[in-house]
């Protein structure tokens, strides 16, 4: 068969197999990404939900502290000043109407009702969820109580920075219902009583707030089975994200679960959204493969076309004109490819190679030519054949270098793994790379790379290796860096948060088979954001470096320490008892004590919140175990400068 039917019997079915794979790879990669970037868009869509549900909480709770830090308000709470007085002068409905507020209401220390004031709000319009009609605006206002004092908002423990807020169903209407201390107006007398205050979500309410949501939204009860669930922990409140689901080829939504400090979620917001990136490329796509196949056979013509011409006919003139030259001892000869073009030419380069072997002096310029170290080691590893490159390269002389072994110039304990390298490459052709570090004739240390082939004899003797030596040093330089970017924070140099999240599963299966216990610190600073908003981010740049230097020489083991971002650290400690991890926490809260001097500016009042989780005992898996400590620091988080060690459900504050 001629070359001409060989390439023709292979390019014809090579090309409509290229074309079945490019529309499989299409479909299943191409698509499957844009179908990410629908995802990746809807998951953003849901974190900018829960940060606009999170401003319209913050925004209620500042209205609500106005009226609860004032002293008015103190002195009705402690009977010393008139209700109907604070009624009629300071909360009217016209008050209530400019806060946006459908309901306030104080009560004393002992959860009794001192006043109340409700809007005037149609019950017509509420967004009810579920089954059931319109409730009595009598039916909202006693529930609202009831469940203020069943979720125990209502005891302020006397503290005066009491305050929280949640999200709930009354009667199956979205409610926000916010609380906070009643104390004076610098908020530092012991808490009175609380305030309350709530927003029922109405249909006109709830359209003017979804104007701020991408995609369409809509509120629905709370979804009992969340396995596969996402946790976002991000002040006021946590929340709960579902995997995607597909409502069709062109639309997609997602629910966002809201979480409260008391009980059980109740109330969930779906996003959905349309699947712009997958429809768009999925026609565009299909579009393309219609042009390309047309394009495809079209350059299948011409590229035979320029074979037969270009290709074929001038390996005809090539073979004649490699066959010309003189012959000259013979070389191991090339496989007969048989009588087509293509054995011709075969022939052709045997005769070739036999003239080049007999040029020492041409393959001596060839060698020097390169930039590379060449090398031949004989069967016992010797050192035959170098060329100049190959001494720049190590700083020897050629005289140190030929008739040494090759071995005496590797590090201690790399010569093992370098001769089994070499018997491997003996026994398989395809392992042709070793990468080890070796010193140089001046001593110091590099990083080189050699890529070995067999040396045989024309009966497939094996005689030993020739190789290319390449100094690789700046490279492998370049990767150690990248490697400590990757795997350290920029700004304090303690590990990242990748770092920590290959770590924990590490330390925990250590753990494990050694029989021991591992505490997974969660570190927050507390009061910090003050420290950005009154002297700049500048100042709390540098008071993290400055924080995290401290806690480094707190810790025997300072390379257990993790930034995972902002004024989040997380600590590992190995073998730890619940008693040895709250010394460690009491040392940590004790390193922060002492003032900080940044530019000038005493810093004094940032302390540390610290939640512990054991494990096994809080957890056996670097989920379950982050989760509980996580639940442990925010535990702690309410009282300030503490440490919670166990689940928030069972951890017990520590000064």
């Amino acid at each position: 068969m001629s070359l001409r039917k060989r390439l023709f019997s292979l390019f014809a079915p090579l090309l409509v197999v290229t074309l079945l794979i490019v529309q499989l790879l299409s479909d299943h990669l191409l698509l499957r990404r844009f179908d990410q970037q629908d995802e990746q868009n809807l998951q953003d869509a849901a974190s900018k939900a829960q940060q606009i549900l999170f401003d319209h909480i913050e925004q209620a709770a500042q209205l609500l502290r106005s009226y609860s830090w004032w002293d008015q308000s103190y002195a009705v709470a402690q009977a010393r000043s008139p209700v109907e007085r604070y009624l009629e002068e300071d909360l009217d409905d016209t008050e209530l109407d400019n806060y946006d507020f459908d309901f306030m209401a104080m009560f004393d220390a002992q959860g009794r009702l001192l006043l109340e004031r409700w809007g005037t709000f149609d019950t017509r319009e509420l967004l009810v969820l579920g089954p059931g009609g319109k409730p009595s605006r009598e039916d909202m206002r006693n529930d609202v109580y009831a469940r203020s004092a069943a979720t125990g908002i209502l005891d302020a423990k006397g503290d005066p920075r009491f305050t929280t807020a949640q999200f709930l169903l009354i009667h199956g209407v979205p409610t926000l219902l916010l609380s906070s201390a009643v104390t004076d107006s610098d908020g530092t007398a012991p808490a009175a009583g609380a305030f309350i205050a709530g927003r029922f979500f109405t249909t006109s309410r709830m359209t003017s707030l979804a104007h701020q949501f991408v995609g369409q939204v809509a509120f629905i009860p709370a979804v009992a089975d969340t396995a596969g669930w996402q946790p976002r922990h991000e002040a006021p409140l946590g929340a709960e994200v579902s995997p995607r689901e597909l409502l069709s080829d062109k639309r997609q939504s997602i629910l966002l679960q809201l979480d409260n400090p008391w009980q059980a979620p109740e109330l969930a917001l779906r996003i959905t959204t349309e699947r712009s990136n997958y429809n768009g490329a999925h026609d565009a796509l299909h579009f393309f493969l219609a042009i390309s196949f047309v394009i495809v056979l079209g350059a299948a013509l011409v590229v035979y076309m320029g074979l037969e011409f270009w290709l074929l006919r001038r390996l005809e003139v090539l073979n004649r004109e490699i066959d010309g030259i003189g012959e000259q001892t013979r070389l191991p000869k090339l496989a007969d490819l048989g009588r087509d073009e293509l054995g011709q030419l075969s022939s052709a380069l045997n005769s070739m190679l036999e003239r080049l072997e007999q040029s020492e002096q041409r393959d001596r310029a060839i060698l020097e030519s390169i930039q590379d170290g060449y090398f031949e080691v004989d069967e016992h590893g010797h050192v035959q054949r170098i060329n100049g490159a190959m001494v720049k390269i190590l700083g020897y002389s050629s005289e140190a270098l030929l008739g040494r072994p090759f071995t005496q110039l590797l590090l201690h304990g790399h010569t093992t793994t370098a001769l089994q390298y070499f018997q491997n490459a003996r026994d398989d052709s395809s392992l042709r790379t070793l990468c080890t570090p070796m010193r140089r004739h001046d001593g110091t240390l590099g990083d080189f790379e050699a890529r070995l082939s067999v040396i045989q004899d024309t009966d497939g003797t094996f005689r030993g290796y020739r190789g290319i030596l390449r100094d690789v040093s700046a490279q492998a330089s370049q990767r150690r860096k990248l490697h400590t970017l990757a795997y350290h924070d920029t700004l304090t140099g303690l590990g990242n948060r990748k770092a920590f999240l290959e770590h924990l599963p590490q330390q925990i299966a250590e753990a494990q088979s050694q029989g021991k216990q591992l505490a997974l610190f969660f570190i927050d600073l507390d009061h910090f954001k003050q420290v950005n908003d009154r002297f700049g981010h500048d100042a709390g740049d540098e008071l993290l470096r400055a924080i995290a230097l401290r806690l480094q020489h707190a810790l025997r083991q300072p390379d257990q320490l993790y930034r995972l971002g902002g004024d989040e650290f997380t600590l590992l400690v190995s073998n730890a008892s619940a008693e040895t991890a709250r010394i460690v926490g009491e040392r940590l809260i004790a390193a922060l004590r002492k003032p900080f001097d940044i530019a000038g500016t005493c810093i004094d009042f940032v302390t540390l919140s610290i939640g512990i989780a054991l494990c096994p005992l809080d957890g056996q898996d670097a989920v379950t175990l982050t989760k509980a400590a996580d639940s442990a620091m925010y535990l702690a988080k309410r009282q300030r400068s503490h440490i919670v060690i166990g689940p928030a459900t069972q951890g017990t504050p520590q000064e």
